[in-house]
């Protein structure tokens, strides 16, 4: 195991917690407020998320390279946080509190890019340099472990602004979501700084060269990166479906708006509660067969929500949210020690240190999944069942709204699941890759 520190474990994970609480309501709360408050129409709204997710497969692999080539005299890494923090200020800044005159779909689509740009730059530095901290099999797994408790802490702490904000009775989503964009801009630059100060970085003594070519031949040839982009794609996929629709679910199926926030946060609490569990199990069973289990209960409960989905029901409410949520923090971290363990691969074929490039294709895909999920699920709502914000929506669209939000997710999850059978990299092996690495250092 492990004898990180836990002063660096916490100081490398502290910069997670801003990210993960603007994430969340990107997610969750932005499509609604662009969508019904804001006067645009779903559809609209789907379109430009997921054409500005698009946007990312541009500038994700290149900033993967770029991270990999430019190091500095304080790092490979840590400069490149200390670029990204103000560029996520200024979008966030823009995104989170527009003016109602301006809040245009051009206005919408040209902020967005800014934000995602910044939010590349900090994700593959940040992920990347994880991968330079840890080099154990199991450390990993505590490492990014750490950041995604800091992830879910994030998202939870943000999540109870709107519950304040309901028990003060404003309910207004315009005013929610500017003071969740004013808690992350003070979050920002205070969680940075044990981020940049304590936490050790090196640069590469051997920088990866701008080579596509040679970046695409290794994505066709690593089986192990392959399971893991397509893993990552369809559980992000599913994630996110629920995600775009949650404030509609829980104001037309269940009917209890007022309760939507409170819940959500009983969902980021059990996954953060969870997080320590999911963690020991992939110590016990291994990586792998963790995410299977994790995959598997997320199957179960989101098929069995249709079942039992009862309007004004808030223990049923309430009690799904919460256990459906046991499972959240449980596959991104696992996948993020997974993927830092396929850049031992590469490092020992190619004698070069590349994690930007792969854990770049990783945020990719990640984003991909959720541009796909949030156009697929809005666009189906509106189109396919006529489900309208803010309209007296027939029985036909609140019963479409409720199957999206239950299957379109479950297929996510069980398409997970397929290339994480017979997965070849297991503890076994990175063992060995890690002992030649070793070998070959020594040399």
């Amino acid at each position: 195991m492990s004898q990180m520190s836990k002063r660096i474990l916490g100081s490398y994970a502290a910069v997670a917690l801003p990210a993960g609480a603007m994430a969340m309501p990107i997610a969750v709360y932005l499509p609604p407020l662009y969508g019904e408050s804001l006067g645009l129409s779903l559809a609209t709204v789907g379109l430009v998320f997921t054409l500005a997710r698009f946007w990312d497969v541009i500038t994700d692999p290149i900033m993967g390279v770029v991270i990999d080539k430019y190091g500095s005299r304080w790092g490979q890494y840590k400069h490149w946080i200390a670029v990204a923090i103000p560029i996520l200020m200024l979008a966030v800044y823009m995104v989170f509190l527009p003016r109602e005159e301006s809040a245009s779909a051009v206005y919408l689509a040209g902020w967005l890019l800014v934000l995602y740009v910044g939010y590349t730059i900090l994700s593959i530095a940040h992920q990347s340099w994880g991968a330079q901290l840890a080099s154990g099999y199991d450390e990993r797994s505590r490492l990014y472990g750490w950041r995604e408790i800091f992830v879910i802490s994030g998202m939870g702490m943000v999540l109870a602004i709107p519950v304040a904000v309901e028990m003060l009775g404003e309910v207004a989503l315009t005013t929610k979501v500017a003071s969740m964009g004013l808690f992350c801009l003070i979050l920002f630059p205070l969680t940075a700084l044990p981020t940049l100060l304590f936490v050790p970085d090196k640069p590469s003594h051997n920088p990866a060269t701008l080579d596509w070519r040679e970046a695409l031949s290794i994505v066709r040839a690593n089986a192990s990166l392959w399971r893991l982009l397509i893993t990552d794609f369809t559980s992000n996929f599913a994630t996110s479906a629920t995600a775009a629709l949650y404030i509609f679910f829980a104001s037309y199926v269940f009917e209890l708006p007022n309760h939507a926030s409170t819940a959500l946060l009983l969902y980021f609490f059990a996954g953060f509660l969870a997080m320590p569990m999911w963690m020991q199990l992939s110590y016990r069973v291994g990586k792998t067969r963790a995410i299977q289990i994790a995959l598997g209960y997320g199957i179960l409960m989101q098929s069995g929500l249709f079942l039992v989905a009862d309007p004004g029901n808030i223990p049923m409410f309430w009690g799904y949210t919460f256990l459906y949520g046991i499972a959240y923090g449980a596959v991104p971290p696992i996948l993020r020690s997974m993927m830092a363990d396929v850049t031992d691969i590469d490092e020992l074929q190619s004698g070069k240190k590349r994690a930007g490039m792969f854990f770049a294709l990783l945020t990719t895909v990640n984003k991909l999944g959720s541009a796909v999920a949030v156009g697929v699920a809005l666009t189906a709502a509106d189109l396919v069942f006529g489900f309208v914000p803010g309209s007296n929506n027939p029985p036909s669209a609140i019963e479409g709204l409720l199957v999206i939000y239950c299957f379109v997710p479950v297929l996510g999850l069980a398409l997970s699941y397929l290339p994480m059978l017979n997965y070849p990299l297991t503890k076994a092996k990175h063992a060995e890759i890690r002992e030649a690495l070793a070998n070959s250092e020594r040399k």
